[in-house]
C-alpha cells in the first residue's frame, strides 16, 4: 500500500524549487498554474497536496531547453517579435523649435 502525505505549500515550493508565492499565486488565481498543476485537498481551513500528485505532475513536465514551465494555451504558439522603439529625448530643457512653437 501506497503512504499518502499532504504537503503544504512550503513543502511544495521546495520540491518545485519555487517560491510558495508562487504556489499560492496558482491556488488563488493571481496566476496561471502551469499545465497538470493538481488541485489541494483542502481539509477545514487547511490547503494541502498530495505528494503523489505533486510526483506524478514532476512525471509529466515536458524535457525543454529553456527550463520554463509551459503555460496553459502558451505550448504551441511561437515566440512573436515585438519591437519596441523608444521615443528620442534630449537632456535637458526642450528647446522652442522641440516643442512644435512656430517662431
Amino acid at each position: 500500500m501506497q503512504s499518502l502525505e499532504l504537503l503544504t505549500a512550503a513543502e511544495v515550493a521546495v520540491i518545485l524549487k519555487i517560491s510558495e508565492a508562487s504556489i499560492w499565486n496558482w491556488q488563488y488565481g493571481r496566476k496561471t498554474p502551469p499545465v497538470g498543476f493538481p488541485p489541494p485537498v483542502k481539509i477545514g481551513a487547511s490547503v494541502r497536496w498530495r505528494s503523489s500528485d505533486i510526483q506524478e505532475f514532476i512525471k509529466g513536465l515536458p524535457h525543454t531547453t529553456t527550463g520554463c514551465i509551459p503555460l496553459p494555451g502558451l505550448a504551441q504558439a511561437a515566440p512573436a517579435t515585438v519591437v519596441l522603439t523608444k521615443p528620442v529625448r534630449g537632456r535637458g530643457r526642450p528647446r522652442k523649435n522641440q516643442t512644435g512653437a512656430s517662431g
